[in-house]
């Protein structure tokens, strides 16, 4: 009988094991690139685009699901809380009613998607990870489309919210890959087999 595949620990989650301390400075490191890599965008309407979500997948791949969306959970709770800590500075609950709303809350089920499938399925492995990060990306678009749908109407969420995405989401997967696999590499992480 074949012995079970021992569960896999993201770098950033086996960090956090290490102490309490450890932890807080994880979340609070996450936390803070989520809100830097909102203020880098480029300002097209009726959604910018950011760096956001290169930093949300690359995060959820290293923390998994459980800290990953804790960390973005947080991240959240700051800005719907008055935190300048979304794209252009802005926060509030208004942002959840705003064209970004199906982003924002995409970032906690991408998160989510991510860190699981990354912990369960992908394991550091190049074409299976790209794959999860691929997902994430596609997720996060998918739904803040059709949130904007709700607003401008489903062809111009499409042409608005959606096509102008693609192109730096493919950069984006590909820089998170890289990202991930060098940290989980620096760490000590073993080559998946």
């Amino acid at each position: 009988m074949p012995s079970p595949v021992p569960p896999f620990r993201p770098a950033l989650s086996r960090l956090a094991d290490h102490s309490a301390a450890w932890a807080v400075a994880a979340l609070v490191v996450g936390v803070a690139l989520l809100a830097w890599s909102a203020q880098i965008s480029i300002p097209v309407q009726p959604v910018p685009i950011t760096l956001q979500s290169y930093v949300l997948i690359t995060l959820a791949a290293l923390m998994g699901w459980r800290f990953g969306g804790l960390t973005v959970a947080i991240y959240l709770f700051a800005g719907l809380m008055g935190l300048p800590v979304f794209s252009g500075g802005r926060s509030g609950l208004a942002m959840l009613t705003g064209p970004s709303g199906g982003f924002i809350v995409g970032f906690l089920l991408t998160a989510l998607l991510v860190g699981w499938l990354q912990e369960t399925w992908a394991r550091l492995k190049p074409l299976p990870l790209f794959g999860v990060l691929a997902m994430g990306h596609l997720l996060l678009m998918v739904l803040g489309a059709a949130w904007l749908a709700t607003k401008v109407g489903p062809a111009a969420a499409l042409e608005k919210g959606f096509l102008p995405f693609l192109p730096g989401a493919v950069v984006k997967t590909v820089a998170a890959l890289a990202t991930v696999i060098l940290v989980e590499r620096l760490s000590g992480t073993e080559r998946p087999r």
